[in-house]
């Protein structure tokens, strides 16, 4: 295997790994973007307040789990690129599809 290949393959375990690695730190901090909701005296408002803090987590949530999946996509196309079954062209094939 070249050292043009191995630097590849190392890139892309790097890679996966610190999107793994931030996917759980961002997880832990769920807790910080998404605080008690206090009470504005008016329950239309807090009712409104509330739906927007859940809508908040939701997308922290979200985001999170992309990182995820990034992260496998990634491991993916680094082992493909081992096994040798794709080239370059594949691998950045592997890491566009289902880009969304």
């Amino acid at each position: 295997m070249s050292v043009d290949v191995r630097l590849v393959l190392s890139d892309l375990s790097t890679m996966a790994a610190t999107f793994h690695t931030e996917a759980e730190n961002y997880r832990k901090m769920h807790q910080n973007v998404k605080p008690a909701v206090a009470g504005s005296g008016d329950a239309g408002c807090d009712a409104a307040i509330k739906a927007m803090a859940d809508l908040i987590a939701g997308l922290h949530d979200k985001l999170s789990d992309r990182l995820d999946d990034r992260s496998d996509k990634v491991k993916y196309a680094h082992d493909s690129m081992q096994r040798h079954d794709i080239d370059v062209h594949g691998l950045f094939d592997d890491l566009m599809k289902d880009r969304t």
